[in-house]
């Protein structure tokens, strides 16, 4: 896995790079989560939150079960195919928001990011957005077959991170995405990186300063951003951070024992860095759900977690 072992020596050797613009936290009002399009829940009322607005003004975007294809040079084949999903009643007229879903390592990589898209199109349509899962680049042996999971930085040419950001400025360009509404979600070795995403800066396009929120479903903080860190050193990555990132953690308490010790670790750590989970929203930056099962995850889980995420924004 390309990359997770070469960035422990800069991790140990400096600390997280400061980002360029001091994001914020907002919390959105309840009703947002069903409705993004509406300005204010019931007109110009007093009293009422206005949502952000920083839309990207993309248009001529099909609606549907889409699939795209980017061109990266010198990353896999040289063309990333992506599988997107936006709802029948999208409309290019508001900005909508995005959620980038992360798979897991598979041997049928172009079968699993459809399926993790698929899975995701109850609760898009639902709460009103729009879902890309990427395929992952690196090639690893799964059981004896070949197989994939994804390519992180630092490397010598382009990796996934580059596949990411390419994926949001292509639908961004074809769809009017709403920019202060970006989410991220990932599954075990995505969880990783969505993990890597809102806590290191290896992303331009994807970091704590961008995304609004992000979900680590069976996934810890140990897997890749804080790889071969200290307790301490971890637990400074997220006090070094720019913000408080509203965080999703999901663990079965039937999953890989030395996983979800981790996770339950990760969700102190993050209380510890100042992280609230117990509060109510606005300030509420953290959710934890041990559910009974094991290292896999449900169509209803997704619905839940977007409930958890749908109300973060970020704003300059």
């Amino acid at each position: 896995m390309n990359g997770q072992y070469a960035r422990l020596a800069l991790m140990l050797c400096a600390a997280t790079p400061s980002l360029t613009h001091a994001a914020q936290n907002l919390t959105l009002p309840a009703w947002v989560c069903a409705h993004p399009d509406a300005i204010f829940t019931g007109g110009f009322e007093t009293g009422e939150i206005a949502v952000p607005h920083s839309p990207s003004n993309g248009n001529g975007g099909a609606t549907g079960s889409v699939t795209r294809t980017l061109h990266i040079a010198n990353l896999g084949n040289g063309a990333q195919p992506y599988y997107l999903y936006v709802p029948a009643n999208y409309t290019p007229t508001h900005p909508w928001p995005f959620l980038l879903a992360l798979h897991g390592v598979s041997p049928y990589p172009d079968t699993y990011a459809a399926t993790t898209r698929d899975d995701w199109i109850t609760a898009a349509d639902a709460g009103g957005f729009i879902v890309a899962a990427p395929i992952a680049n690196d090639p690893v042996s799964v059981n004896g077959q070949p197989g994939v999971t994804w390519l992180v930085p630092p490397t010598a040419g382009p990796n996934d991170y580059d596949e990411f950001a390419a994926v949001l400025a292509d639908v961004e360009g074809a769809y009017n995405i709403e920019r202060t509404r970006i989410y991220v979600w990932g599954f075990s070795a995505g969880a990783s990186v969505a993990h890597d995403l809102g806590v290191n800066t290896y992303s331009a396009a994807f970091n704590a300063s961008t995304m609004a929120a992000y979900s680590a479903f069976a996934g810890a903080l140990a897997g890749l951003a804080c790889q071969g860190l200290s307790d301490a050193q971890c637990t400074q990555l997220l006090l070094n951070l720019p913000r408080k990132i509203t965080v999703d953690l999901h663990i079965g308490n039937n999953d890989y024992l030395p996983l979800v010790v981790d996770v339950q670790s990760d969700y102190q750590r993050f209380q510890n860095a100042g992280w609230q989970a117990t509060a109510s929203p606005p300030s509420r930056t953290l959710y934890y759900t041990i559910f009974v099962g094991g290292h896999d995850y449900s169509v209803p889980q997704l619905a839940q977690i977007w409930g958890n995420l749908c109300r973060a924004a970020v704003v300059p």
